[in-house]
Formats: structure tokens, sequence, C-alpha cells
């Protein structure tokens, strides 16, 4: 697998250098000395210019790999040039099938439904692939010319979602301001979302502005009593400052969910502190039932039979 990514990595390099006799000769030296020959006939298809090739040699691929993701949205491509548009969204439904977050996938069909003028089709596809990646520069401009050319009403709630979707990308890029503004911006089209709340009191919660977190991962139980992560999060809050109030909480989270590993270990360890070292080792058992391999449970539950129940 080490050596295949290495000559991988050559083919990308000769191909982003315009050196195309160069990808060849690796392609046909080093991905058939390694015998793999579903990349073999892939990389083939990108350097190979007649169309009905490359659509033989993606197809080539996929039947020596039929999980092969790129070569299903590659061969789309081909099929969208050559015209053949149910050929071309077969490929990009399987597509979908084998990775339901493609956003590429979801743009590229809803282009092949653009050009059969199927325009409702093509602003869902378009819809869903901004919503899965936010900044797709080619889905948002591909969409912005749809709406440009054709009249047709946007998704009403298109964004609310678009919003809500940018906001968790920059959570998940520690962009903690710029998150709050985009789930901030949601809430404007719909004041009760609740996971626009659970994500701006994460926000919050890792720019240690425990109150205003505090304050929304409550707003978010109100709205929604049964997400376990928001009262989790919550009691992780006020562990140290309120063990009482917190321990509800947790208790709370398994309830919701009874394999929830983390938030019985934090009854345990807080049950440990007021001194219910029986309760703790049972909430502790409970991790080990779930996972056997659980080595902080483990440990804890050795230092409380130990130290505290002999």
């Amino acid at each position: 697998m080490k050596e295949k990514n290495k000559v991988i990595n050559k083919i990308f390099n000769s191909l982003n250098a315009n050196d195309y006799e160069h990808a060849r000769k690796i392609i046909e030296n080093d991905l058939k000395r390694l015998n793999c020959m579903d990349e073999y006939y892939f990389y083939s298809a990108l350097i190979t210019e007649n169309l009905e090739k490359k659509k033989e040699l993606y197809s080539k691929a996929i039947d020596i790999n039929p999980n092969f993701l790129d070569a299903y949205i590659n061969r789309g491509l081909v099929n969208n040039e050559l015209q053949d548009f149910e050929s071309s969204i077969n490929d990009y439904n399987k597509a979908i099938e084998l990775d339901s977050k493609c956003a590429l996938a979801y743009n590229n069909r809803g282009y092949t439904k653009y050009k059969q003028q199927d325009f409702k089709g093509a602003l869902e596809d378009y819809n869903k692939a901004i919503i899965l990646n936010p900044k797709f520069k080619m889905a948002i401009d591909n969409k912005a010319k749809m709406l440009s050319e054709v009249c047709i009403e946007d998704d009403k709630n298109f964004s609310e979602k678009y919003y809500l979707s940018l906001g968790i990308l920059d959570v998940n890029s520690g962009n903690f301001p710029e998150a709050i503004a985009n789930f901030n911006e949601a809430l404007k089209f719909n004041i009760n979302n609740d996971l626009a709340y659970f994500y701006t009191a994460v926000a919050y919660h890792s720019l240690n502005q425990n109150d205003k977190a505090y304050e929304n991962y409550t707003k978010t139980i109100q709205l929604n009593n049964k997400m376990a992560d928001a009262y989790f999060n919550r009691g992780q809050l006020i562990f140290e400052t309120n063990p009482k109030k917190a321990l509800d909480d947790f208790v709370s989270a398994v309830a919701i969910d009874n394999k929830f590993i983390d938030a019985y270990y934090s009854i345990a360890a807080i049950q440990k502190k007021l001194g219910q070292y029986k309760e703790a080792v049972k909430n502790l058992d409970k991790i080990i039932e779930i996972e056997p391999n659980a080595v902080n449970a483990k440990a804890l539950k050795k230092l409380i039979l130990t130290k505290y129940l002999k």
C-alpha cells in the first residue's frame, strides 16, 4: 500500500506538471508491476483523450473494483460529454450510494440534470452539494448560473441549512467567532433551530466563554430534550463547580444513550468525589461491559477497589 501511494503521488506530480508522457511511463511500468490493475485502468483513462476509450478504461477499473468511487464520478463526466445523460446519472447515483456525503457527485449529477433541463432536480443536487460543503465554489457557481437563467424558486429552508453547515465547518476548523456569526445567521431564519444553539454552545465552550456556552446548551435542551451530547457537554462545564448538578446532566445523557461511555465515566468520577464508591464501580462495570478494553475505566475501578473499598 505504501509503495502504491508513492507511485500514485508520482503520477499526480507528472500530471500537475503536464508531463503526460512521464505519467504514462509510470502507469505502464510501476502500476502494472504492483498488479494494481484497477488503478492502472483508472489512471490510463485520465491521460486518454478519446472519450469512448476513456469510458472503456473507467469501466474496466469498475469491473475490477465495483466500489471505485472516483471511477464512477469520472465515467459520469465522460458520459455527460458523450451526451449519454442517463448513464451519467446512473454513475453519479452509484457514487452517492457508495458515499452519501460526496458533494462532488451531487454537484456533477446536478449539472447533468441541468443539461437535461431538469432544473428542479439540478437545484436539489446543487443545494445538497453546498450543504455538504458550504465552501464548494463549483456548486455555488453552478447554482448561481442556473438561477440567473431559469425562473425557479429556491428551497425556502436553504439559507438556514447553509449557514448552519457553514458554522459547523468553522467549528471543525477552529474558527469559533466566525462559527458563532454563521449560527446567528441561521437562527434568523429559524429561531428554534436546536443544532444552531448546540454548536453555538460548542463554539463558546471552546472559547472558554462558559456562561454563554451554558446558556446555549440549556436552550438546546429546551428545544430538544433527547440530545445526549447537549446534556453531557453542559455537565462538563459545571463538573468542578457544581458536581451534583453535573451528575444530573450525565445521568440524563445515559438515559438517552445507554452506551454513552464518556457519560458513564463522568458519573463514576463524580460518585467517587462524593464518596459513592459502590455506585461508581457499578457505572465503571457498565463501561467495561460495553468496551472490554476501556483502560481508564479499569484503572479507576482498580483505584476505588484498592483504596476505598478494601
